[in-house]
């Protein structure tokens, strides 16, 4: 078993940095014992700077999964290392093989759609990493990753810098997974960088991609403990998933994962409730279910962790693709759009109104404006929404996972056939004046005859046009 490392901060790399107060981040490692049950920590390492300067000229981006432009889907992006020219091919396969298993497990499933997933092709001078299978061994790589990380056998750290700067040879970047051309079991979740490393040829590779993931993407921390009587002393933890309160007390503060007590679904880890044990500690602290997938390998995760993986992909992207522009007034003829984005299972919700009084029937992607009545109308909206119930957090669903448009209705006035603003004597007899042509001016009701019907609708519309 790994001893756990507290949350001290590590200075050994960057000594300066640390005695100059500089910023840090929470790099977390775990391990697998027996059962699948994790073991490992968090430790406080300095936060490096990125690199400035992309690393892409140096390396090939190839789009491995997803559809729709980046600039509305969470980007992930694969750089690989410890492959050499002659184990790309390889590469690819455990870069595909990383990518499927995340979006194959929910929430990330669903929300597949949400991603655009790149593979950079990093061709390091050497095969394999450092301290492979044992510590001591340096070999020649693009980005530097290594096991043995700050004395962790199991801790596969990367050159941050490094990896963030060939990650730039791909369109964009939001997520990225550090792949090292390794058997040996190992990885890191480095939060605030929204990075993780795994090994590519590990049997567990694929769950510790995803446990991984959890923390780097969704904030996640651990919910493992080492049944050795540590009892957790401080006050409230920033993860979503961990906390210092009791179901009673939870459901009493309204704090924490409260709207979710009692929930009972066997897909995602079933009853939730405050499960003693959690963050290395067996005692003072919970976790939200008995066994997900931030406790043990090849588990689902539980509804805390699919909320908080939807809302961080929420605040990334738009729940909109496209829409019908907002910025010039309707005449009464246009037909609206909007492209919601399209998830893998379940469709975003729709509903036009005028006025803001909802439209029945009006759910679909599109509305015709000639087939609904805009006859005193100001305004048509649109309000697009993900109902999701994998999210109970109603305040973060209007904020990040809502969309409200708007178009404002400028019609031709009923009647006024000259053009100055109001209905008056002078409509009546261009009416008159025309009655019985096809096509004449005075065809007020858009039918191609003048007859009494528009004749009609000028006594109608009689007065200053609205």
């Amino acid at each position: 078993m790994i001893n756990v490392v507290t949350t001290g901060l590590v200075c050994s790399v960057a000594a300066s940095l640390c005695a100059a107060g500089g910023q840090t981040e929470r790099l977390y490692y775990d391990a697998v014992e027996a059962g699948g049950t994790l073991v490992g920590g968090v430790i406080e390492v300095p936060m490096v700077a990125h690199e400035h300067r992309h690393l892409g000229g140096r390396a090939v981006s190839t789009q491995i999964w997803g559809s729709g432009p980046s600039s509305n889907r969470v980007d992930l992006v694969v750089v690989g290392d410890g492959y050499i020219a002659d184990e790309l091919g390889l590469y690819a396969t455990h870069a595909s093989d990383v990518v499927g298993a995340l979006f194959g497990i929910e929430p990330l499933a669903t929300y597949g759609p949400c991603f655009l997933a790149h593979r950079v092709d990093v061709i390091s001078n050497e095969s394999g990493v450092d301290n492979d299978p044992t510590d001591g061994i340096d070999r020649d790589t693009a980005m530097d990753m290594g096991f043995f990380c700050y004395g962790i056998e199991r801790l596969l750290c990367v050159n941050v810098s490094k990896a963030v700067g060939f990650a730039g040879a791909a369109p964009q970047q939001e997520q990225i997974i550090a792949i090292a051309n390794s058997t040996k079991y190992g990885g890191a979740g480095y939060a605030s960088s929204n990075l993780g490393t795994v090994s590519g040829g590990n049997g567990s590779a694929f769950d510790v991609a995803i446990h991984e993931f959890g923390h780097s993407m969704a904030d996640l921390a651990d919910e493992y403990h080492y049944g050795d009587g540590a009892t957790y002393t401080g006050g409230e933890t920033g993860a979503v998933n961990t906390s210092i309160l009791t179901e009673a007390e939870m459901a009493a503060s309204g704090t924490k994962w409260s709207e979710w007590l009692g929930e009972n679904q066997p897909a995602w880890d079933g009853l939730v409730s405050t499960y003693e044990g959690a963050a290395y500690h067996e005692y003072g602290i919970y976790r939200p279910s008995n066994n997900s997938m931030m406790r043990s390998l090849a588990r689902p995760f539980n509804l805390i962790a699919a909320e908080a993986f939807i809302l961080e992909i929420y605040a990334t992207i738009d729940p909109l693709d496209d829409h019908s522009p907002t910025d010039d007034p309707l005449n009464g003829d246009e037909v609206l759009y909007v492209d919601p984005i399209d998830l893998t299972g379940h469709a975003l919700s729709v509903q036009w109104s005028i006025d803001g009084v909802p439209i029945p029937g009006a759910t679909g992607a599109t509305l015709d404006l000639s087939s609904v009545d805009l006859l005193g109308a100001i305004e048509v909206s649109v309000r697009v929404v993900d109902e999701t119930p994998w999210v109970r957090d109603e305040a973060a669903r209007a904020s990040l996972m809502s969309r409200d448009l708007a178009w404002t209705i400028d019609l031709p006035c009923a009647g006024d056939l000259d053009g100055n603003g109001a209905v008056t004597v002078n409509d009546v007899l261009i009416v008159v004046g025309s009655f019985g042509q096809v096509g004449g001016a005075g065809d007020a009701d858009g039918n191609g005859v003048v007859n009494a019907n528009d004749l009609l609708v000028v006594l109608g519309g009689w007065g200053a046009c609205p």
